[in-house]
């Protein structure tokens, strides 16, 4: 009797050990399918600092273009940014007409747990047709000529298409600037820029 409940623990044992392994094979099988960068058909980085003043407000990041073949399904902005305390004009992401923005997430500015940072996000749209810009989006800008004691953040911007059928062939542009300055009286904001091509 005892040898058959020997054999019994035993066969049990085995069971056991044999449905552990099968679960973490299954598990491994899993993550190798995962696919990095599926669709994604171009990465553009950029960087830009306000070099033009003494501010140490700038921006850094990956523009990740998704699609299939030669259509352009999403765009994806990941931006580290960098306000100096000083700096009433922060940072600025302008996006194409025939693009819009979808989503915004920010954790600008970090490390302040009083502050709310959907409070230092804002969008402005243009109504114009003779602007190649249809929306605007600004990050710690003040527009009361205030600085708001600057600080960093990761700002993640997600663009969807009008329509479908955006091709790779059609000139798409990302427009970023930076910076502010008192010159000669006159308030300007955006002392330095860049325009991103993506395609």
């Amino acid at each position: 009797m005892r040898k058959k409940s020997k054999y019994l623990i035993l066969l049990f044992m085995f069971i056991a050990i044999g449905f552990v392994l099968f679960l973490l094979n299954s598990q491994k099988n899993d993550a190798s399918q995962l696919v990095v960068n599926g669709n994604i058909i171009q990465v553009k980085n950029f960087e830009l600092d306000a070099k033009s003043t003494n501010l140490k407000t700038m921006t850094q990041g990956t523009i990740f273009v998704d699609g299939e073949k030669e259509q352009i399904d999403h765009i994806k902005i990941v931006a580290h940014v960098e306000i100096d305390p000083t700096d009433w004009g922060g940072v600025a992401f302008y996006i194409p007409d025939q693009w819009s923005v979808s989503s915004i997430t920010s954790s600008y500015p970090e490390h302040q747990s009083k502050l709310k940072p959907a409070e230092y996000v804002s969008t402005w749209k243009n109504s114009s047709d003779d602007s190649s810009w249809r929306t605007m989006i600004e990050i710690g800008r003040e527009r009361d000529l205030t600085a708001n004691g600057g600080g960093t953040g990761t700002i993640v911007i997600d663009l969807s298409p009008d329509q479908k059928g955006v091709t790779t062939s059609e000139s798409l542009k990302i427009g970023i600037e930076v910076g502010s300055e008192d010159k000669n009286g006159k308030q300007i904001m955006g002392t330095d820029s860049v325009e991103v091509p993506v395609f």
